[in-house]
């Protein structure tokens, strides 16, 4: 499967899912700060156009690795969504989301997990995809388990937090799909 037989967009139900672009780091650099310790991972630096550029170069897509710019329906950006980690051999990836502080709490979040691993699995073709979420973060994980996660243990991450680790199998997303 190449880079170029895959859709550059994935839509959801209120958001729509682009791969990433350099001028969306432009407006991401302009999102309100989350005052949560727990949260401070997802206040990007991006003040100067060199902070901008590295941000976009580690996280464009490429071959183990697929960044989604996220857009509600007004055509705003308020978030990002990626796997990395592709194997494609064992068909496994990881999932990461950030939602801008704005825009935390009104499902965009939610809409962006369901649409991604489906993406993961009907297009892509993996068969797991893992996450992990700091402990204290209870509303991304109601969020996650909506879409089907279930936990499978915990680990100390280096700043001293405790992280939930889940996963979500095809299998289980297929069938959570089909009942609703």
């Amino acid at each position: 499967m190449t880079m170029a037989s895959q859709p550059a967009e994935a839509v959801g139900t209120v958001v729509v899912l682009r791969e990433i672009r350099r001028s969306d780091v432009e407006l991401m650099a302009y999102w309100p700060r989350f005052d949560e310790a727990e949260l401070q991972w997802a206040n990007l630096d991006l003040t100067t156009a060199e902070q901008r550029d590295a941000w976009y170069e580690r996280n464009r897509s490429i071959g183990h690795r697929r960044r989604f710019t996220i857009w509600d329906h007004h055509g705003r950006v308020i978030g990002t969504v990626g796997l990395r980690n592709i194997d494609f051999r064992y068909g496994e990836g990881t999932l990461g989301i950030i939602v801008n502080a704005a825009d935390v709490g009104k499902g965009y979040g939610t809409d962006a997990v369901n649409t991604i691993v489906e993406f993961a699995f009907e297009q892509l073709g993996l068969r797991k995809v893992y996450l992990d979420v700091a402990e204290d973060n209870v509303r991304a994980q109601r969020s996650y388990e909506k879409v089907g996660f279930v936990r499978i243990g915990q680990h100390r991450g280096t700043e001293g937090l405790t992280y939930v680790d889940m996963s979500l199998s095809r299998e289980r997303f297929q069938s959570r799909a089909a009942r609703f």
